[in-house]
């Protein structure tokens, strides 16, 4: 299973927008999203991407099991576990972090599952360092990371963040991450 975990605060709707509307019908991927959002706003979020995207798109819960070829929008703190060789969702409402959901704590959870996952963090546009620890445990599992530049992103915090953690991964606008994100899921 390829696992593309997309991070983003400060404009990351319109770009998240940009991003599914690339995606082919075939896409195989299994895109989870850690969009900054109060919780009350997720489910008409992930209906209006439902509305764009060529996958199905679902909101979180937890235990929910994590198909190809679908989008999951997290809320809270969202966790990627393995179960009996299935990845599975440990969904709790956060309490401790400042960021809702929290990047920081997705892209850690996928860093502890086994190589066999392939694995994209991508960090767009954000205010804030949400998503660099995280990105950083992923680059050290073997998991690949792009982050929106500066020419594409609306806020440079958290992608600038990130990037400086993890100096050698890869950095694009945010077209050019629609392309990384449809070549990792064909590979």
């Amino acid at each position: 299973m390829k696992l593309i975990l997309i991070g983003s605060s400060t404009g990351g709707p319109g770009h998240i927008d940009k991003i599914l509307k690339g995606l082919k019908q075939n896409f195989e991927g299994t895109i989870i999203i850690a969009q900054h959002m109060s919780p009350h706003f997720i489910e008409s979020f992930a209906r209006q991407i439902g509305t764009i995207s060529p996958l199905e798109v679902h909101v979180v819960r937890d235990g929910m099991v994590l198909h190809p070829s679908s989008v999951y929008i997290c809320s809270g703190e969202c966790r990627i576990v393995e179960n009996h060789a299935q990845l599975v969702f440990n969904h709790q409402e956060s309490h401790e972090s400042v960021y809702t959901p929290d990047i920081d704590t997705l892209f850690s959870s996928a860093a502890l599952l086994p190589s066999s996952f392939k694995r994209l963090g991508v960090i767009l546009t954000g205010i804030g360092e949400d998503g660099a620890r995280g990105a950083l445990a992923l680059f050290h599992s073997g998991g690949k990371c792009i982050f929106e530049s500066e020419e594409s992103a609306i806020v440079y915090g958290m992608p600038r963040r990130a990037l400086e953690l993890v100096p050698q991964a890869d950095t694009g606008t945010i077209y050019e991450i629609v392309t990384a994100i449809e070549r990792f899921g064909e590979e």
